[in-house]
């Protein structure tokens, strides 16, 4: 601080000098320490008032009648206030008023013993809100020691306070919820497995009081052949990895009784660190479950092994019945060959008796006829013999009916070929075969058969449908042969349970050759048969080969 000169300050006084002479006397005092003093204090007070007012927590001061007298910054925040507005209210004013009586008192112990205090309280705000504060109250002291007021700091506490609460009913529920999951057993231990919680349900489940279990270890519900093998250990180094473990097996109860748990083991940790705070367990007792489930697998073993015994035997059964159906089929083929070589026989005695005997029968006739005298019966023995020869030409047709084509050099074209030539004779009705492409067939019995469905499905056709059209065709798609006989004539209703002889002879035909039959046909649609058998690659040597 610069030099300044000396303020003096002096008083005058009358002195009698004993000769009846008066004396003035004049004190001069020195004030310049006092000037200095005031100025350092106003000083102090302008920085502590720049303080407090721009301090981040509320400060007031009251007067012992409860009165504020000052209030910073932050104090008019908080409650909503201005400086103006704040100062001069009272305390009972701004308490909440179930917190007013509590305050007071201690208020009343700052009056009456000079001792500081620390509450918690609500406050109302200017908006009738309220905020709860932390209050910290100190007493304040004249230079004499005499108490003339208080002040107070105030921290707002209410995102604290709403925390607590809200944690207060988080805690609630769940302490209701896990004492109200009777038929959980939900008990918790910390990070050395000893119990420190243990709900009602554990105490259902297992047997063990709350009282008896916590402080014990977790190890007490399972039994010694896991403790040996350190099931537990490996459970709690599991949820420590993967959060959670699985936990189904037998445990222990009080008594010694085992039951069957289902459960899991949860590793609990800090949200904020992640350290582990410990491990919970949640489990029911599953072991009437169990004995169902034993039950149901006892049950589903011996059903399984009946399937089985079951299944051998139809097996065997099928086996058995494949056998004999391949012996039938084999009959059924055989029957068929015996019958072709009975009509090629009938054909062939047809052909090479019958028609011989007759053609002799016929030129015997007619060798009499021109030997007669008599023109009559010359006459007669003439047309006996043309009427013979015309027998002998119903005998050749019967003996080509008997013993068909197929079995010549030509083979199954040259027999349809013959067979709609034979079609083509008749009046107002056109025949026409078509073969697309070369075919091979191995199998005489197939080609054999295939004529002979075809014959039995012409024949339909010419004595039923009134068709003046019809198409054959023959096809080979990989190892199958397709036989189409199709028809432009009227037509009939498919029945499941027709009389006609002609449809089932080509069924069984094709069946025998383990092919199918399709038939599609309506009334003025005509018909068409289409038939498909199958053909091995590998046959033997002998073939009927042709094209179209």
């Amino acid at each position: 601080m610069a030099d300044r000169p000396k303020a003096k300050k002096g008083s005058t006084s009358r002195v009698n000098a004993g000769d009846g002479a008066l004396l003035f006397q004049t004190a001069i005092l020195d004030s310049t320490e006092h000037s200095r003093a005031q100025e350092e204090l106003r000083e102090s007070e302008e920085r502590f008032r720049a303080l407090v007012s721009q301090s981040a927590v509320g400060i007031c001061r009251a007067d012992l009648n409860g009165r504020l007298t000052f209030a910073n910054q932050k104090s008019c925040e908080m409650l909503g206030y201005t400086e103006s507005e704040l100062v001069g209210r009272t305390i009972p004013e701004l308490t909440f008023p179930e917190d007013l009586k509590h305050h007071w008192e201690l208020f009343e112990r700052v009056r009456a013993e000079g001792r500081p205090f620390e509450t918690e309280k609500r406050l109302i705000r200017k908006d009738n809100s309220l905020i709860w504060v932390n209050i910290s109250a100190s007493p304040i002291r004249d230079a004499t020691g005499k108490l003339e007021s208080a002040v107070a700091v105030i921290l707002d506490i209410t995102e604290r306070k709403r925390a607590e609460k809200a944690l207060r009913q988080s805690e609630e529920r769940f302490r209701l919820l896990v004492q109200g999951a009777r038929d959980y057993a939900i008990f918790m231990v910390d990070p050395s497995n000893v119990i420190v919680h243990w709900n009602v349900g554990a105490e259902r489940i297992f047997g063990w009081t709350s009282k008896d279990a916590v402080g014990q270890s977790g190890e007490i519900i399972f039994t010694a052949q896991d403790r040996q093998r350190r099931v537990v250990k490996k459970e709690l180094e599991i949820a420590l990895r993967d959060g959670q473990a699985a936990d189904r097996r037998w445990h222990l109860r009080k008594d010694g009784s085992r039951i069957w748990v289902d459960g899991v083991m949860h590793c609990l940790k800090d949200e904020n660190t992640g350290l582990v705070r410990g491990f919970a367990k949640v489990a029911r007792d599953a072991t009437e479950l169990w004995r169902q489930q034993e039950v149901q697998a006892h049950a589903r073993d011996q059903l399984e092994q009946r399937v089985l015994e079951r299944t051998a035997d139809l097996m065997a059964t099928n086996n058995e019945l494949e056998r004999t159906i391949a012996q039938r089929e084999e009959l059924e083929r055989e029957l068929l060959e015996i019958s072709e070589r009975e009509r090629r026989r009938i054909g062939q005695d047809l052909h090479d008796i019958v028609c011989q005997e007759l053609t002799a029968t016929a030129l015997f006739l007619k060798s009499a006829g021109n030997k007669s005298d008599n023109p009559e019966t010359a006459k007669s023995l003439s047309e006996a013999a043309e009427i013979v020869n015309r027998n002998v030409g119903i005998a050749r047709d019967l003996a080509r009916g008997f013993q068909p084509t197929v079995m010549a050099a030509g083979g199954l074209p040259e027999a349809l070929r013959s067979l709609c030539k034979e079609a083509n004779g008749r009046r107002d009705l056109h025949c026409v075969i078509k073969l697309p492409r070369a075919i091979r067939i191995r199998d005489e019995t197939i080609a054999l058969n295939l004529f002979r469905i075809a014959q039995e499905a012409m024949r339909n056709a010419l004595t039923h449908s009134g068709a003046d059209q019809i198409v054959i065709c023959v096809e080979r798609e990989n190892d199958l042969i397709r036989l189409v006989i199709e028809d432009n004539g009227k037509g009939f209703r498919p029945r499941k349970s027709g009389k006609g002889l002609g449809l089932h002879i080509i069924k069984y035909r094709a069946n025998v050759l383990g092919g199918t039959v399709k038939i599609n046909s309506g009334a003025k649609k005509g018909t068409r048969i289409v038939c498909e058998v199958p053909v091995k690659k590998k046959t033997p040597p002998s073939a009927n080969h042709f094209s179209g």
